[in-house]
């Protein structure tokens, strides 16, 4: 654990704005560790919350749902692109009985509506809740959003409480926990009473707020746990086997949209900000939104700067303006130009230092550009893309993007055998 700067003072305090809806939207077939396959033909005439893609073949990423009505223009092996035709023209659904749920209806509801790991992994929600009530000790509400800059959990923690509680006590009817914890940082500890005001409209409710030091990583799953209970998983263990269910803020407010709305996973709130830009804010924007329509609208100059989908830490850099808000993008960061070199190691080994894996990030670097058995050697699919070891490194190496290409590598030579 490090403590960095966080900056999110620039945004904290701003209520959740609403973006104008784009004139077309490129809906992304890439997630988690799939690709969806398309379900509709360009020319098809789309419904609002219709289901546009799913992961037939493997069954390990959320389906996605048009955000909007429309006409299907493009298809290609990344994005579904859609002309917006304004109408609003929604598919029929109907509102679950909540009350009713079983474990078994409400996993096949979270299937259906697209729910994923809104927290940036996207990893499918109805995969980690099917577990056994039985087993479930501790319901963890990760509302440690502990990269620079972001706020869009604490917008929506501060905005959305009301909401997160209902859902939450419909997890605590389904899986009834030893324990329900809201872990949230120090630097937010006036969300504390904020939730403990909100908990009297809720009064068999047993919910403890949970206030963590302002490190960095403690919002990833394994150091949230352990941070919260004392109990360390091993790598690459499921926490629902060891009994603790884990769900992001942002994952809760788009369970209770499909329970008590009918709503599919379609849009979620992001967080605009940076060192390069004025016109900062949290904003609730719909999944397949072009960045370009975002700084249009925002009358955002990104000329000469460096434009980072998701936290400066994890996040990733955007070239094309056209790539869309994804489910996991918790925000769009503008940053004044940095030049990276992987020629300026000085084998310091820092990057060691501040691993929350305990991994050995430049061995990365050589199995992606030399050796690539060295990826699964030296446990590349252990590493949490936390980002901390480009933070720290003195020479301001392009670590991440050697982690990011070195796991795409993994996986073909996986598919391969």
């Amino acid at each position: 654990m490090m403590q960095i700067p966080s900056l999110k003072y620039k945004t904290k305090k701003q209520p959740i704005a609403e973006l104008k809806d784009a004139s077309v939207y490129r809906i992304p077939l890439q997630s988690y560790r799939s690709t969806l396959q398309p379900l509709v033909k360009i020319g098809d005439q789309i419904l609002q919350y219709q289901v546009l893609a799913e992961d037939v073949e493997h069954q390990f990423a959320a389906k996605i749902h048009s955000p909007v009505s429309g006409k299907v223009i493009a298809i290609d092996e990344h994005y579904i692109s859609l002309e917006n035709d304004f109408q609003q023209q929604k598919i029929t659904t109907k509102i679950i009985e909540s009350q009713q749920l079983d474990l078994e209806r409400f996993v096949q509801v979270l299937k259906d509506f697209g729910i994923a790991g809104i927290g940036g992994a996207e990893f499918p929600t109805n995969i980690k809740y099917k577990v056994k009530e039985s087993n479930v000790k501790s319901l963890l509400i990760n509302g440690i959003e502990c990269e620079p800059y972001l706020t869009s959990d604490y917008a929506v923690m501060r905005h959305e409480t009301e909401k997160l509680l209902k859902t939450i006590a419909v997890l605590n009817q389904i899986f009834q926990p030893e324990e329900i914890v809201i872990g949230i940082e120090k630097q937010h500890k006036e969300l504390k009473k904020h939730f403990e005001k909100s908990f009297k409209n809720h009064p068999n409710l047993a919910v403890r707020i949970h206030l963590l030091p302002n490190e960095y990583p403690q919002g990833g799953e394994l150091q949230f746990i352990k941070s919260v209970t004392h109990k360390e998983i091993p790598k690459g263990s499921i926490p629902a086997n060891f009994g603790y269910l884990v769900s992001n803020v942002g994952t809760i407010l788009a369970i209770y949209e499909a329970l008590f709305n009918g709503i599919p996973t379609t849009e979620r709130v992001i967080t605009i900000s940076g060192n390069a830009v004025n016109t900062i804010g949290n904003y609730r924007v719909k999944i397949g939104t072009p960045i370009r329509h975002i700084l249009k609208e925002l009358n955002i100059d990104a000329e000469g700067v460096d434009i980072v989908l998701g936290g400066p830490m994890m996040g990733k850099e955007v070239v094309d303006l056209d790539s869309p808000i994804k489910k996991g993008s918790g925000g769009l960061l503008l940053f004044k130009k940095q030049q990276k070199s992987i020629e300026n190691c000085i084998e310091c080994g820092y990057c060691v230092d501040v691993c929350p894996q305990h991994l050995m990030p430049m061995q990365f670097v050589k199995g992606h550009q030399e050796d690539q058995n060295l990826l699964s050697q030296f446990n590349l699919d252990h590493c949490i893309e936390c980002g901390a070891c480009e933070y720290i490194c003195p020479s301001n190496l392009p670590l991440m993007q050697s982690i990011v290409l070195g796991k795409v590598e993994l996986q073909k030579m996986m598919y391969a055998k």
